[in-house]
């Protein structure tokens, strides 16, 4: 499987992003300094990831973070009880829709 990588210093535009079905990917990675503009975040179908990046935490010019049809584990972790929550909790905008089970 694979590993996405956005390093310090890439993509300094990037106002969107949206990342579909990219079930190769097991870990993703968010460097501190990647992707500065970023506002809006979509995220779906990527049936590999079970945990988003903590490097999310460093995007603090998100505001709109949509999660959609991605496997349990996931949704489990970023609940506001989850382990995984204070990577998004500063996102103004969360939609999460019902996990899948693909």
């Amino acid at each position: 499987m694979g590993i996405l990588v956005f390093s310090k210093g890439g993509f300094p535009s990037l106002e969107f992003l949206y990342v579909y079905e990219m079930n190769e990917i097991t870990e993703w990675r968010v460097e501190e300094g990647a992707m500065p503009r970023l506002c809006r975040l979509e995220i779906e179908c990527c049936w590999g990831l079970t945990t988003l990046p903590d490097g999310l935490r460093y995007l603090t010019n998100l505001r709109e973070l949509t999660i959609r049809r991605m496997p349990r584990e996931l949704h489990r972790r970023i609940q506001e009880d989850g382990e995984d929550f204070y990577k998004i909790q500063h996102v103004p905008s969360l939609v999460i829709g019902e996990p899948d089970d693909f």
